[in-house]
């Protein structure tokens, strides 16, 4: 909290300089456990959902985000933000362990479905991993929809929490279904003109 609170004033600034602005905040948890679940568009993202929220989201980031030789900058967003690393390559089980300890312990746990940044305006395939982890601990999800026009807007449009269904099953059977779900969500926050591509994410957390 210490971080967050140093950190969020900064940052605060520096978003005015790129047309930061959200709506929905009223839809926010302000306690308790929450997986958020948003598209990704840029580098400002998971320290632009923090300002959002205003309480602290772990995100899973890149390990090399990490390594100030690549970006000083994101390495400084990653560190205040409470960012932990993974290997996109080889997940491995440790980033599942984290992300289920720190939602059981009742923090605020960001993940961006698309994998990566896409600048544009489409919705990129989904994978299953925000699925498992909600189907999982039967969390609250909140959906979150960004957008940006560079130099004129940054949009933070916050949907409402909601669980997903406690479908039984294995979870290659389990998780597409559950990943639809939470993909359609946040399409709802998006504006209608952008493109949704088609959904063929097939990785499920073992």
């Amino acid at each position: 909290m210490i971080r967050f609170w140093i950190g969020w004033p900064i940052f605060r600034v520096v978003a005015l300089f790129y047309h930061f602005r959200c709506t929905g905040y009223e839809n926010v948890p302000r306690k308790g456990p929450l997986l958020v679940v948003a598209n990704h568009n840029s580098r400002k993202d998971p320290v632009a959902i923090n300002l959002a929220l205003k309480r602290p989201v772990r995100f899973m980031a890149k390990k090399e985000a990490f390594d100030p030789r690549n970006s000083l900058f994101e390495c400084l967003m990653v560190r205040i933000f409470f960012a932990y690393p993974v290997d996109r390559e080889k997940p491995g089980p440790e980033a599942i362990r984290r992300t289920m300890e720190y939602l059981e312990r009742g923090d605020c746990v960001g993940i961006f479905p698309e994998g990566t940044r896409h600048d544009d305006t489409k919705l990129h395939p989904f994978t299953h991993g925000a699925a498992y982890f909600a189907w999982k601990t039967g969390v609250p999800v909140l959906p979150i929809g960004i957008t940006e026009e560079k130099g004129k807007d940054y949009h933070i449009n916050i949907g409402k929490p909601f669980q997903v269904p406690r479908l039984e099953g294995r979870p290659h059977k389990v998780l597409p279904e559950l990943t639809r779900l939470i993909r359609d969500k946040v399409r709802e926050l998006l504006p209608p003109d952008w493109e949704i591509l088609e959904d063929d994410a097939d990785q499920v957390p073992q």
